[in-house]
C-alpha cells in the first residue's frame, strides 16, 4: 500500500523500506526510510532530503543548509559521510575522510522504525547515527508530531520527548559505540503518546515505567499539589500537617529529606525524632493515606553528606574525584603542606554552593582540606587542615595517591562506576517500596554533571534513575530538578522551580512558557516576551506532562530585592494553575506561628484554598481557562448568582518619585469605582551627602571595558565634549533583534566594595529620545550570590539630563528583552540577590537600539547610596474630577488598602490590621479609556519620597 502510493519518480533509483517491504538496488542514488506515517530519504552520500508526513504530502525537513543523516567525531573533528550503501536492512555509511566505517540497520513498523549500530570500523569518539533537522515547531497545536526515542544507555538523544524538532542519536566510544539504538516515530498529532507507549513496552534496556512520560497525563499524582515539610513531620505532629494540607486544598506531602531528615547518602532517619527509623515513618504514611494525602520521598539523589558513614570515621575508596595526584615525598600526621608530582595550575580553592569543586583531598584514609595551591613547580597544597569530617590524621609516604573530592552543594558525591553509586539508588528504592511512599523527587541531580564531565552526564543521571527504577516495586511517578532524556520516562509532572522573591507575575508566566518549551534546564530557560505570549497560551507542552508551578514561597517586605507577595500576585498564580491544570507546591508559611506573625499570609492561604478546591473538582471550562491561560492578563475569582466565575481585572502600578507626579490609568472596561493601593518604598539619602560611594564618574574611561555584544552591535565609550561625562553609544547594522540589540561595558572593583549600607544608587543620565534601554547592574562573585543580579532600567526616551533615584531590582522587565545566554538565567533575576557586602563588578548595558540606527547615554556620576525610611503623611489621588484625601501617616513596608468611601485600611508590613482610614472628598472612579492620574505627598527633610500605587479596575464575568 505504502509502496503503490508514491509517486513514480521516486522510485527511480531508490530503495523504500518497511516493515512489509524492503529492497536493494545496484545503482543507489537515493534511501528511503518510512513506514505508513514518514517518508524519510537521504541520497548516496548521506544528504537529507526529505521527512514527509505521509497523510498530508509536507516536507517537514529543515532546509535553511544542507544537514547529513549522521556524522563522526574524531579528535574534535566533525566529518561527514563520503558514501552510504544499503544492504538488505543495513546501512554502510563511509567517513573516508576519518577512515571510519558505520553499519547501522533498522526495522520498520506501522508506528516507529528502530535504528541500531550492529558495527564501527575505525577509531573515532563519537558516531552520531540519527541526524534529521526538522521544520516543525514541536508544539501540540501542529498536525504532525516526530520523536526519537533513545533505546538504552549507550544512545545519547539531546531533545525530550514528546514532541522534538530535531531527530539527533549519539553514540560514544566510551560508552560502547555498537549497540546504541533508538526508536524513530513520524505520526498524527494525537497519535503521538499511544506511539511512544507501544514503543517503551517493549524497550528491554530501560526499566518501564507506568506512572510518567507517556502515561503521566493519565495518572492523577502529577495533577496534585503538595506542601513540604523541613524535618518536622512525626508521629505526633502528622494531624497538624493533615489539617495544614486541608487549610490550603492540597493532597500531598514531600518531605524534603536533604540534612532535615537523614544525612544524605546514608538515608537512615534521624533519631531524635523518628527512634524507630523507617518504621516510623512507614505509619505516618499510612496515616496520610488514611487522610487522602499521597507521601513524596525526595532526596539528593546520589550526593553524600560529609557526615555520612561513607565519609567518617573512614572516607569511601568510592568517593568521586575529579583529579589523582601524587605524593612526591613523605608527610607526616601534622604537616600543613603537601607537594605532588602533578600540575596544580587548574585546582581552584574556590568552594560555594553551586560551585563544583570542594578543597578536599582523601590521601588513604584521611581527609585533609587545603586553603590554596602552587600554580607552579614544585606543586604543593598548602595550610593543610589536617583529618577533617572525623577522619584520622595519618602520615602519607611518597607515591600515595590524593584524590581532589568532588563537591557540590557542600556535599560530596560517589563515583558514577562504583559500587556506592549503585547502592544509593537501590537503597532509595528499598526505602520508597518498604514504606509505601507514592513519589520520588530527585532533588540536586542538575549536578549530575559532576559525574564524569558535562558531555556525559545525560549517561551518569539516567543510570542512576535506571538503578532507582529497577529495583521500585511498584513503580511510582517521579520528579527531577533537571531532565536529560531519559528522565521523561519516569517524570510523572514538569518542572517545579525555586521560589521567585520579586516580579511575581511575570515569573509565574515566564515559568508557565518554560514548561511547555523543551528547556530541560532549571530555571534557565530563554525565553522573553515573543516566546513567552506564543508557549504559555498553549493547553499542553513540548514534554506532554503534567504541569507544576512550584516551589512557591510567599513573602512580606524586605527592600530592595524581596518585594511583598500581595493576594493579586497569588490570585495570578492561581488563576494560571487552573487555566493549565497544574498543580503547586509551597516552601511553607502555612503554620500558625507563622501565619501570627505574618497576617498577610493567611490570606493567601485561605485564596489557595479556594481556587484549588475548584481546581481539582474541574470545574471550569476549557473555554475558561483558554482565557486564564493568556500571559499579561488578570483575573479574580468571584460566586454571582451561585455560581464561580472569573472577571477580567487590571492592576495598574507606577511608582512617584517625588512629593507629586502624573501619569495615565487605561481602563479598558466600563467606568467604575477602583481601588487602590499606596505602599511606600525605601527612599536614598541626598545624592550629595558624606559618605556616598563613587561608583563610575569621569575617570572610569579606561576601567570600563568593552565586554561583549549582541551581533551586528558596536559601540564605544569617550568623554563628552565639555569632559564632565562619559558618553556611551551604540549602533546597530539590524543583525539581530532590536529587542537583543545589546553591548556592554564592565568596571572591575579589587578588591569588592562593601555595599551593605549603601544599597541604592544616584545617577546622572542624559537621555536622547531614542527609546534604547539603559541597565545599571551590580554584581557579586557567583561563588556567594549563585549569580544574582542588581539590573536597574532606564529607558532613553526622554532628552536632556535627569537624575535618577534606583534602588529595587529589577525583575519583571528582564524577558522584554534578549541577552546573552548566560545572562538569560531567570534564577538570577527573580530569586538570586546580590551581596551588597561584597560587589565585584558595575556594568553598563545599553539594549533595544533600533536597526540601523546609533544611539547614545552620557552618565555624568553614578554613586551608592544608602537606603533611608521616610514617612509620607496625608496622600492625596486624583482620578480625572475626583479627590481624595487620605489622612494617615505611612512609612515604607505599610500598605494602604482603598476598596471604597467606607472601606480604607491600613496595613503593617506583614499584613497586620493597624487603622481605619476614612478618606475626605470623592470616591475615586475611572472613565472607559484613558484616565488622567495624580498623587502628592507630604514629607519633612531633603530625602524624596518614592511611593508604589496600584489601581484596579475589573470586568464583566467570563463567558463559558
Amino acid at each position: 500500500m505504502f509502496l503503490k502510493s508514491l509517486p513514480l519518480r521516486l522510485l527511480a533509483g531508490a530503495c523504500l523500506l518497511t516493515a512489509a517491504f524492503s529492497c536493494q538496488s545496484a545503482f543507489q542514488q537515493k534511501v528511503e526510510i518510512g513506514n505508513r506515517n514518514f517518508s524519510y530519504v537521504i541520497d548516496h552520500e548521506g544528504r537529507n532530503l526529505s521527512f514527509l508526513d505521509l497523510k498530508s504530502g509536507k516536507d517537514y525537513l529543515a532546509d535553511d543548509s544542507t544537514s547529513f543523516c549522521a556524522y563522526v567525531k574524531k579528535d574534535k573533528v566533525l566529518y561527514h559521510p563520503s558514501a552510504v550503501n544499503l544492504s538488505g536492512e543495513q546501512l554502510e555509511i563511509r567517513f573516508d575522510s576519518a577512515a571510519v566505517v558505520a553499519y547501522v540497520s533498522f526495522q520498520s513498523d506501522k508506528d516507529r522504525v528502530i535504528f541500531k549500530v550492529d558495527s564501527v570500523a575505525g577509531k573515532l569518539d563519537a558516531l552520531t547515527f540519527v541526524n534529521i533537522p526538522l521544520k516543525l515547531e514541536a508544539v501540540p497545536d501542529e498536525p504532525f508530531a516526530a520523536c526519537l526515542l533513545s533505546l538504552n544507555l549507550k544512545t545519547h538523544v539531546q531533545q525530550l520527548p514528546a514532541l522534538q524538532d530535531h531527530l539527533w542519536a549519539t553514540s560514544y566510544e566510551k560508552f560502547g559505540l555498537s549497540g546504541a539504538e533508538a526508536a524513530m516515530i513520524g505520526v498524527p498529532q494525537q497519535e503521538i503518546l499511544p506511539a511512544i507507549r507501544t514503543v517503551m513496552k517493549s524497550a528491554a534496556d530501560i526499566p518501564f515505567s507506568d506512572k510518567g512520560g507517556a502515561w503521566a497525563q493519565s495518572n492523577k499524582e502529577g495533577y496534585g499539589s503538595y506542601l513540604m515539610d523541613f524535618g518536622t513531620l512525626t508521629e505526633k505532629t502528622v494531624d497538624e500537617w493533615i489539617a495544614r494540607c486541608d487549610s490550603l486544598g492540597f493532597n500531598q506531602i514531600a518531605i524534603h529529606g536533604a540534612h532535615y531528615f537523614f544525612k544524605n547518602g546514608d538515608l537512615e532517619l534521624h533519631k531524635d525524632k523518628w527512634p524507630g527509623g523507617w518504621a516510623d515513618f512507614k505509619k505516618i504514611n499510612a496515616r496520610l493515606h488514611q487522610a487522602g494525602i499521597s507521601s513524596i520521598l525526595l532526596t539528593y539523589a546520589y550526593f553524600i553528606e560529609k557526615s555520612s558513614k561513607y565519609v567518617t570515621p573512614v572516607p569511601s575508596e568510592d568517593l568521586g574525584y575529579f583529579n589523582a595526584f601524587t605524593l612526591n615525598a613523605d608527610i607526616g600526621a601534622g604537616d600543613t603542606e603537601v607537594e605532588v608530582r602533578e600540575s596544580t595550575a587548574e585546582v581552584s580553592n574556590i568552594i560555594g554552593y553551586f560551585i563544583q569543586n570542594s578543597v578536599t583531598l582523601r590521601i588513604g584514609e584521611e581527609l585533609v582540606e587545603f586553603a590554596e595551591v602552587t600554580k607552579t613547580p614544585p606543586y604543593k597544597f598548602r595550610g593543610l587542615k589536617r583529618g577533617v569530617n572525623g577522619t584520622r590524621a595519618q602520615a602519607h609516604a611518597a607515591g600515595e595517591k590524593g584524590y581532589h573530592l568532588q563537591q557540590m552543594f557542600g556535599l560530596f558525591v560517589p563515583g558514577p562506576e562504583t559500587g556506592l553509586f549503585n547502592e544509593i539508588a537501590r537503597k532509595t528504592a528499598r526505602i520508597v517500596n518498604e514504606n509505601n511512599f507514592d513519589g520520588i523527587y530527585f532533588d540536586a541531580i542538575d549536578g549530575n554533571n559532576m559525574l564524569g564531565g558535562k558531555e556525559n552526564a545525560w549517561h551518569y543521571g539516567s543510570k542512576f534513575v535506571f538503578e532507582t527504577a529497577r529495583h521500585l516495586k511498584p513503580m511510582v511517578g517521579m520528579e527531577m530538578c533537571d531532565m536529560p532524556h531519559h528522565y521523561w520516562h519516569y517524570s510523572s509532572r514538569w518542572q517545579a522551580w525555586d521560589k521567585a522573591v520579586r516580579g511575581y507575575k511575570r515569573f509565574v508566566d515566564v515559568h508557565m512558557a518554560a514548561l511547555k518549551s523543551n528547556d530541560h534546564r532549571h530555571g534557565e530557560w530563554i525565553g522573553y516576551t515573543g516566546s513567552i505570549n506564543r508557549l504559555a497560551p498553549m493547553n499542553d507542552g513540548r514534554l506532554m506532562l503534567p504541569l507544576h508551578m512550584g516551589w512557591w514561597g510567599n513573602h512580606t517586605w524586605e527592600p530592595p530585592q524581596v518585594e511583598t507577595t500581595f493576594p493579586d500576585d497569588m490570585e495570578y498564580l492561581l488563576c494560571k494553575m487552573i487555566g493549565n491544570d497544574a498543580g503547586l507546591s509551597m516552601l511553607g508559611g502555612t503554620d500558625e506561628k507563622t501565619l501570627n506573625e505574618k497576617p498577610l499570609f493567611r490570606k493567601l492561604v485561605a485564596l489557595t484554598r479556594k481556587y484549588e478546591r475548584l481546581r481539582q473538582q474541574g470545574y471550569f471550562s476549557e473555554a475558561v481557562k483558554a482565557q486564564l491561560r493568556q500571559p499579561g492578563k488578570e483575573f479574580t475569582l468571584v460566586e454571582e448568582n451561585g455560581k464561580w466565575g472569573f472577571r477580567p481585572v487590571t492592576y495598574q502600578k507606577h511608582t512617584v518619585s517625588g512629593l507629586e507626579g502624573g501619569w495615565s490609568l487605561d481602563n479598558p472596561y466600563d467606568g467604575q469605582p477602583v481601588r487602590v493601593r499606596i505602599h511606600p518604598l525605601m527612599s536614598v539619602a541626598p545624592f550629595e551627602a558624606a559618605g556616598n560611594i563613587m561608583l563610575a564618574d569621569t575617570g572610569d574611561l579606561e576601567r570600563l571595558k568593552p565586554d561583549g555584544a549582541a551581533a551586528g552591535v558596536t559601540g564605544s565609550i569617550s568623554k563628552s565634549a565639555g569632559g564632565d561625562a562619559l558618553v556611551f553609544t551604540a549602533h546597530h547594522d539590524g543583525s539581530s533583534p532590536r529587542e537583543g540589540a545589546w553591548i556592554k561595558w564592565q568596571k572591575v572593583f579589587e578588591p569588592c566594595l562593601n555595599l551593605k549600607t549603601h544599597q541604592g544608587m544616584g545617577a546622572w543620565i542624559k537621555g536622547d529620545g531614542s527609546g534604547a534601554l539603559l541597565n545599571l547592574r551590580l554584581e557579586s562573585p557567583k561563588h556567594l550570590s549563585m549569580g544574582g543580579r542588581g539590573d536597574h532600567f532606564v529607558k532613553l526616551d526622554f532628552k536632556g539630563w535627569r537624575y535618577f533615584e534606583l534602588v529595587e531590582v529589577e525583575s519583571a522587565a528582564f524577558n522584554d528583552y534578549l541577552w546573552p545566554d548566560e545572562y538569560h538565567n531567570v534564577y538570577n533575576s527573580y530569586l538570586y540577590k546580590v551581596v551588597f557586602d561584597c560587589v565585584d563588578k558595575l556594568q553598563v548595558w545599553i539594549n533595544n537600539v533600533p536597526a540601523g540606527k546609533t544611539v547614545s547615554a552620557e552618565i555624568r556620576v553614578v554613586k551608592a547610596l544608602p537606603l533611608e525610611e521616610l514617612t509620607i503623611e496625608n496622600p492625596v489621588v486624583s482620578i480625572g474630577k475626583n479627590t481624595l484625601t487620605f489622612p494617615v501617616k505611612i512609612t515604607p513596608g505599610m500598605y494602604l488598602e482603598y476598596e471604597s468611601m467606607s472601606d480604607c485600611r491600613l496595613f503593617s508590613p506583614q499584613g497586620a490590621f493597624i487603622q481605619n482610614v476614612v478618606p475626605s472628598g470623592t470616591a475615586l472612579a475611572a472613565l472607559p479609556g484613558k484616565n488622567d492620574i495624580r498623587m502628592s505627598v507630604k514629607t519633612e527633610g531633603k530625602v524624596l519620597p518614592r511611593v508604589s500605587v496600584s489601581v484596579m479596575t475589573k470586568g464583566k464575568m467570563l463567558e463559558d
